[in-house]
């Protein structure tokens, strides 16, 4: 729980840095996958470790697309802070 809150005081505190956010956001959706593959080792339940795994390869996935545009975005504008 203090890592969620934690993580969402950092995506409200440094709105106009966008590597920050994209950082903060990826830090939530871990959170919550770790949380899942903690219940579900917990309760014996496959399927919501399974389903926790396959969160965590799509959260991989989608941190490459996130830093790709964003090094994209730096590129052709040179700076990345007060982009919102």
């Amino acid at each position: 729980m203090l890592a969620m809150l934690t993580t969402l005081m950092t995506f409200y505190m440094s709105q106009n840095n966008m590597m920050t956010l994209l950082m903060a956001m990826e830090m939530l959706l871990l959170t919550m996958t770790v949380k899942m593959l903690y219940v579900g080792n917990y309760m014996n339940d496959m399927e919501g470790t399974m389903f926790g795994l396959f969160m965590m390869m799509l959260a991989g996935a989608e941190s490459a697309m996130g830093l790709s545009l964003l090094v994209s975005y730096y590129r052709l504008r040179g700076k990345v802070t007060n982009m919102l």
